[in-house]
């Protein structure tokens, strides 16, 4: 949480309301995720009629941790990743399936109704700026472009 120190003197109301008021616009609008993890696939690009491009891939993050008898447990989810712009083109010219990729953007919630009518909730993060932390195994790369051919 965000917190500004406040003037204690009765004069300066003025500054006491704007003090309060940014720390309130701090806390409410604060949207900021941060993943590492692996590439799921090879990101499948989308062009829009206005031609923009936009790329999207999954991406694996895990946690371990200990069970009540003191066995290692790893839990993994799966996040979906859309990158805009010029980064869009960026990600699909360098990342590929299996690579260690760092992710920062927002996270943002959508609602869409499906072919068969019914009411789907997806979570997608929204990356403003990616980092290949490791490139995948040269083997591994090359089964990746052999699946997609």
């Amino acid at each position: 949480m965000f917190r500004a120190i406040l003037p204690r003197s009765a004069n300066n109301a003025k500054s006491l309301l704007a003090t309060k008021l940014q720390t309130r616009s701090l806390n409410a609008y604060l949207n900021k995720v941060i993943l590492m993890g692996n590439v799921g696939a090879d990101p499948q690009e989308i062009t829009f009629s206005n031609g923009k491009k936009m790329a999207t891939f999954s991406l694996a993050t895990s946690r371990r941790y200990k069970d009540a008898e003191g066995n290692t447990l790893e839990h993994t989810s799966w996040h979906r990743i859309k990158v805009s712009g010029d980064n869009a083109e960026r990600v699909m010219n360098y990342v590929k399936k299996s690579a260690l990729v760092q992710v920062e953007g927002s996270i943002r919630y959508d609602t869409y109704t499906n072919k068969d009518g019914a009411e789907v909730h997806v979570t997608n993060i929204n990356a403003d700026s990616f980092n290949i932390v490791m490139f995948p195994k040269r083997e591994e790369a090359a089964a990746s472009r052999d699946e997609a051919e």
